[in-house]
């Protein structure tokens, strides 16, 4: 589990001080805009499936199969591309230019993430880490391949870059997908019977992801519409070192969810991980933050110098996130979805309330396109 971590953040690190050397900060604005969008509409997409489908597989008394879940999920692709145009288009009609190239390839990394992310949780589900990991090591053969070839001959752009990552799991996830053959020899009967079920428990870890998506990447979409695609490249960069190291809290979380669901650990037990991990954790941060406001101008450029305010600010926030995490971990490992998503919810209503606040022109650029909405109608009721 761990090490399949450690290869998406390597990835991640090469691709973001890759863009941000070579694109600045614009064009990292730009890429994060994508993966906003791409995350926001994923989580909206598999209907909470990737939770719910993981839940059952790791109860001993579901007769939820990886088939369901596998064939649902690529059931729910249409679902996902619609969802993605849906968010591009609405996107495009505020300050941020999005050419159709870039927004084609916005929808095909929306599709692809949620896919492989879907599979991905069903093979953890089942506690097979090391297909997960060989999937992930493949995405990152295909990814760092493709951006170094594309940065050596001079044609690295952000559209070509967002292609690039979703080729990445567009492979993993066929490499995944090619693990449970026996899918395809069962009847569509069989495959569906418990899709009902699945969407049923899913709902709420939905509402609780899209939730989290809000709280966590609608600040993105804001600062795009109102400060530029400079502004949200300063921003990813200070948020680099806390959310790859997030990466550590996922690992442990999805193994403190599956121990305890299959009763290898109690509450008592998983409860003492937790709490020893939040205090390591803490110091994890500390020593990369020190070493981020140093390394950050040599790593990703002059031009990203004013992120190390930034820093410091979201990795005090990134504390409390890993409280979150293995909170969540928690309520997975113990078969609790229905309480997964109130305190997501809760953290995303703070989060939107505040962005407008703290970012008043925002509500400036949706009262002129409110207001230019409303023109059109006039204009063609007229």
């Amino acid at each position: 589990m761990l090490l399949s971590r450690v290869a998406n953040l390597t990835v991640g690190a090469f691709f973001v001080i890759l863009t941000a050397r070579h694109l600045g900060p614009i064009g990292r604005g730009e890429i994060v805009v994508a993966f906003s969008i791409a995350w926001a509409t994923s989580s909206l997409a598999d209907l909470g499936t990737s939770v719910s489908g993981r839940i059952g597989l790791l109860r001993s008394d579901s007769g939820v199969g990886e088939a369901d879940v596998l064939s649902l999920t690529l059931a729910l692709v249409p679902l996902q591309a619609g969802l993605a145009v849906v968010a591009v288009t609405m996107v495009s009609l505020t300050s941020v230019s999005m050419s159709v190239r870039f927004s084609a390839a916005v929808v095909l990394l929306s599709v692809a993430m949620t896919v492989y992310n879907s599979i991905a949780s069903v093979v953890y589900g089942l506690r097979r880490y090391k297909e997960v990991l060989t999937a992930d090591v493949v995405m990152a053969v295909v990814q760092v391949t493709v951006l170094t070839y594309l940065f050596f001959v001079g044609r690295l752009t952000t559209t070509l870059a967002v292609v690039t990552m979703a080729a990445g799991f567009a492979v993993a996830a066929a490499v995944l997908v090619v693990k449970f053959g026996s899918i395809w020899h069962q009847s569509p009967g069989q495959l569906t019977a418990h899709w009902r079920e699945l969407i049923a428990d899913g709902l709420l870890p939905m509402t609780g992801a899209f939730a989290m998506v809000v709280a966590l990447r609608f600040n993105r979409i804001v600062l795009a519409v109102v400060g530029g695609s400079r502004s949200v490249g300063l921003f990813a960069v200070a948020l680099t070192i806390p959310e790859t190291l997030r990466i550590v809290a996922r690992a442990v979380g999805q193994i403190i969810a599956d121990r305890g669901r299959s009763g290898v650990d109690s509450v008592g037990t998983l409860m003492r991980h937790c709490q020893l991990f939040i205090l390591v954790n803490c110091a994890l941060l500390t020593v990369g933050t020190t070493l981020g406001w140093l390394l950050l101008p040599t790593l990703f450029g002059a031009g990203f110098t004013e992120a190390r305010g930034l820093l410091v600010v979201v990795t005090v926030a990134e504390v409390a996130m890993s409280v979150h995490l293995m909170g969540q971990a928690m309520l997975v490992g113990f078969g609790s979805p229905r309480g997964i998503g109130l305190s997501q919810v809760v953290g995303a209503v703070v989060a939107t309330l505040l962005n407008l606040v703290m970012m008043p022109e925002c509500l400036e650029q949706l009262s002129l396109l409110f207001n230019k909405e409303l023109l059109g109608e006039r204009n063609e009721g007229s």
